[in-house]
């Protein structure tokens, strides 16, 4: 402040002022205000100061104070849709301001993100078919106090088995032949058979671990 003579300053605050904070009058035309406000204190308080010396009319000012927090992402780093099945998860956060959520890297075919501007952030939609896997997302939160945080965050996208080979095959007798059975889907799927009549004792049925199975060997003659 400015003025003379000494100026005693002091002040009103709504909401009340934080019980970490304090604004002291120096003694000497300035005050200061000081402390460590926690989590549990964020928001804008408003001040109403005052400056009185006996000489009318006394100073008043309206007075802004922020405490902000740093953003966190408080929510899981993992979700599970399933192909041609709605599903939706919700990114939460904590700080403030409220974080702006941010992401990067390939969603699959029909699922959207979309930043709710109140610290959340929601991943929405269907997974089309043949979008079975997991997608590596990096999520970022941010609200102008350093540092920002960030996220590594897995998408797993299951999709129910379906065979993608042919339903038949020919082998001829007293020739070697081989025949690979696909499948697609998320996860992988084991494949196993039943025979009617059994399949001859010179072929044989491997599942590969892989989604796949190989039928092989040498059939002899009848």
């Amino acid at each position: 402040t400015v003025g003379y003579p000494a100026i005693e300053i002091t002040f009103s605050s709504d909401p009340a002022l934080p019980g970490s904070l304090t604004l002291t009058d120096n003694g000497d035309g300035t005050a200061t205000l000081k402390g460590s406000p926690t989590s549990d204190e964020t928001g804008v308080y408003t001040l109403t100061l005052k400056a009185a010396n006996g000489i009318s009319p006394d100073a008043t000012q309206l007075f802004a104070l922020t405490i902000g927090q740093q953003p966190s992402i408080t929510s899981a780093n993992n979700t599970t849709f399933v192909a041609g099945t709605s599903g939706m998860f919700t990114i939460n956060s904590s700080g403030y301001p409220y974080p702006a959520i941010s992401l990067s890297g390939s969603l699959p075919s029909g699922v959207t993100f979309m930043d709710n501007a109140d610290g959340t952030a929601t991943l929405n939609g269907t997974p089309a078919t043949g979008t079975g896997g997991q997608y590596a997302l990096v999520l970022s939160a941010a609200n102008g106090n350093p540092p920002d945080a960030s996220q590594y965050f897995t998408l797993t996208v299951q999709e129910t088995p379906v065979f993608t080979s042919t339903a038949s095959a020919d082998f001829n007798s007293g020739s070697a032949g081989t025949f690979t059975i696909s499948t697609a889907g998320y996860p992988v799927a084991s494949l196993s058979y039943s025979s009617v009549p059994e399949l001859p004792a010179s072929l044989s049925f491997l599942d590969n671990g892989n989604g796949t199975a190989t039928i092989s060997g040498t059939p002899t003659a009848g």
